[in-house]
Parts: C-alpha cells; sequence; structure tokens
C-alpha cells in the first residue's frame, strides 16, 4: 500500500520530490541501538491503569531488542484547541461545498463541528496555525535527541462500537478520548498502533509509534520488530458480550 501511495500525483502541491523508496525494504532491521523516548502521558492525559501497564510493558520488548529507552515528553501543552480550529475549519470549507440536499445526508456530527467553524475569527485560526508550527518546532527538537516516540494509542480501552465517545457525561467529541493521536495529525509526522495486549475484559489496547517527519521506514520497522516479538493473538469475545 505504501508503495502505491508514493506514487507521484502532480495535482498534489504539498507533495515530496518523488523518492521510489520499496517499503518492504529493511522491515527486519530492528530497534538495536536506536535511542528511543516513552511518555505514558504526553505531560498532559489521564490515562486507565490497565491501559498505562500493559503499555509500559510493550516498551520493555523494545528494550529486550536492543534499544535504549528513556521516559521522556516532547514538552508541550494539550494542543486539542489548536487542533480543532485546524480540523473544524476544514469541515466549514467542505461542507460549504455541497447543496443542502446533499448536506441532509452527511453525518449531523460532522455537520454540528462544521458550524461551530463559523465562530472562529482569523486572528484565532492564524494563532493556531502559529501554535502548529511551535508544537511541530517541540517535536523536531525532541527527535534531534530520540529516533522514535512511543505513547499509549488511546488513554482508554475500546469502547462500544458505534458510540461517539466513551464517556457521555465528561466528553464531547472523539478528540476527547484521542488525545496522543492528534497532535501528529497537527505536526505531520507518521505514527503506526501496534496492538500491545487485552485488559481484564478481553478488550484491546494499542501502543503508538512515533517518528520524525518523513520517517516513515523508520515507524514500520520498529513496528515490525515489536510484531515479531510480541504477534498479535485474536482475542476472547468480552465479557458480557
Amino acid at each position: 500500500m505504501m508503495n502505491v501511495m508514493i506514487e507521484p500525483d502532480s495535482r498534489d502541491v504539498a507533495s515530496l520530490p518523488y523518492d521510489p523508496w520499496d517499503y518492504t525494504a529493511g522491515l527486519e532491521l530492528g530497534v538495536r541501538h536506536l535511542t528511543i523516548g516513552f511518555s505514558p502521558d504526553l505531560g498532559y492525559v489521564d490515562v486507565d491503569k490497565e491501559v498505562a501497564d500493559l503499555v509500559a510493558s510493550a516498551v520493555k520488548v523494545f528494550e529486550a531488542l536492543g534499544a535504549t529507552v528513556e521516559e521522556a515528553g516532547p514538552g508541550f501543552e494539550n494542543p486539542g484547541d489548536c487542533f480543532k480550529k485546524h480540523w473544524y475549519t476544514g469541515a466549514r470549507r467542505l461542507v460549504e461545498q455541497f447543496s443542502e440536499a446533499d448536506r441532509a445526508t452527511m453525518d449531523p456530527e460532522f455537520l454540528e463541528i462544521a458550524a461551530e467553524a463559523e465562530a472562529y475569527t482569523l486572528d484565532e485560526y492564524l494563532d493556531a496555525v502559529d501554535e502548529r508550527n511551535a508544537v511541530t518546532a517541540a517535536m523536531n527538537r525532541f527527535h534531534d535527541r530520540f529516533d522514535l516516540l512511543l505513547t499509549p494509542t488511546l488513554p482508554i480501552p475500546a469502547f462500544t462500537a458505534g458510540e461517539s465517545v466513551a464517556d457521555a457525561v465528561n466528553q464531547e467529541r472523539w478528540a476527547d478520548w484521542t488525545p496522543f493521536t492528534y497532535p501528529f495529525n497537527l505536526t505531520g509526522q507518521p505514527a503506526c498502533s501496534v496492538p500491545c495486549g487485552l485488559t481484564s475484559e478481553g478488550l484491546p489496547v494499542g501502543l503508538q509509534i512515533v517518528g520524525p517527519r518523513h520517517a516513515d521506514p523508520l515507524v514500520m520497522r520498529a513496528a515490525a520488530a515489536f510484531e515479531s516479538a510480541r504477534p498479535f493473538k485474536m482475542p476472547n469475545a468480552p465479557k458480557g458480550g
């Protein structure tokens, strides 16, 4: 899939110069001698204890495979509001391209975030752009020291399929339960989620592997090393399921 995705397309003004890299090459090289940072909470996330324990156990696999692992955070504050101003504004611009009849067929929550973006001012959006650049710079500095960053993929175990949020009282939208992933949408970094265990209820937990910008092969190599050491096993049906 990656080998197809990197093919050049002149319509993409943000594309990099074409590099015919074979993404199946080097997957077996492992993580020996890599320096890896592990952030269990990015400095601002409240993580379920079972999730935290499973991820901490998974991180030890990288040490066993020959990497040097150090607990270290990237040092930025929660960029959730910055993410919303980018994502919601993009949704608004997209929705504007469709007729009222087409909008009536769209996901109601998608229309809600598009409507919410109507209230953003230009200055607020540009402030968000500045914050995005600052978070990206913080991660660039982080990767001056560390080859990879490990975090939980989500702070909670998997929850009921079809629900927008895990906690209807304290959460409003999906971004409230994805605090480990949207920062790297902002920074444009490659990240991979690999299953790293099951809770006592038989629910899956993920480990996120984040690499420097454009270091997709390194992320895939680390994921392959982990999966070789910890092959995924299909879970039993969740209790009560």
